[in-house]
């Protein structure tokens, strides 16, 4: 569980220092900005490889019983997550409604998985990044950070983006258990 828990700290750490203008300054100035990115990449993708790592190897102790209606949420709030994640960096008239629609998708994936999963080790996953995911949107909320408003574009965008989270729930729904190890009912 340490591992998890600490590859969801380097996670929202690294996802912090853009937040935070003066440190990401000073590290592009000493590093450069394509080997700033660089070394963004490489720690993001090693807590990306601990937490995977740390859920696999923790516990499944209980915490809580999901509620009846938890997996059944969760089924249609995934679906939506996924909406949300494929508009953030499209030109959507979604993308212009919602200010952070990436992050507003990683926190309702997050909660359909709490509503869904009682394990510690899920409690501790899903927890994380839906606290990173708030964490985010405040900051970025506090720095007037959000998808520039724009006149609504076409409902095409819309459209593919709709249809990209449809396509994506049904894939990872369709082989969940291969990816993750875990069946959805």
């Amino acid at each position: 569980m340490a591992l998890l828990a600490a590859g969801l700290a380097l996670f929202l750490a690294i996802h912090l220092i853009p937040s935070l203008p003066r440190l990401r300054a000073s590290l592009v100035g000493q590093l450069g900005e394509k080997p700033y990115r660089g070394v963004f990449s490489v720690v993001a993708f090693l807590s990306l490889a601990a937490i995977v790592w740390g859920f696999s190897r923790a516990p499944l102790d209980l915490v809580y019983m999901s509620p009846d209606w938890g997996r059944p949420a969760a089924l249609f709030l995934v679906p939506l997550a996924l909406v949300l994640f494929a508009a953030a960096r499209m030109p959507t008239r979604i993308r212009s409604l919602v200010r952070h629609p990436m992050l507003l998708g990683v926190l309702l994936w997050a909660v359909a998985h709490l509503l869904a999963n009682g394990e510690a080790r899920s409690v501790v996953l899903f927890g994380g990044f839906a606290l990173i995911a708030a964490i985010l949107a405040i900051s970025a909320a506090a720095r007037g950070k959000g998808p520039p408003m724009q006149p609504a574009p076409r409902m095409t965008m819309d459209i593919v983006s709709i249809i990209a989270g449809l396509v994506a729930a049904g894939l990872l729904a369709g082989f969940h258990d291969v990816l993750f190890g875990t069946p959805l009912m």
